[in-house]
């Protein structure tokens, strides 16, 4: 069984990077599914947050690695 990966701390710019990642992640959810039930958006939004910090184990941080995997993970969902 592999070991999970844990950051310990996030330093500012990568928790920009995380941060731009999950705004692109809502947008991207959004254009999705364009008749999703607004109630339904706090859920959603706690899901995708922890999904968007549980991928951002790696170090340095890259945009562009992160977004995807994350993207890639909705598309899972």
């Amino acid at each position: 069984m592999d070991a999970l990966k844990v950051r310990r701390k996030f330093d500012p710019l990568d928790l920009e990077i995380i941060d731009r990642v999950y705004d692109v992640a809502c947008a991207y959810v959004e254009a999705r599914d364009l008749y999703r039930d607004p109630t339904t958006n706090a859920d959603e939004s706690g899901v995708l947050g922890r999904q968007v910090f549980a991928v951002a184990y790696e170090d340095p941080l890259d945009f562009d690695t992160l977004c995807d995997r994350v993207l890639a993970g909705v598309d899972q969902y």
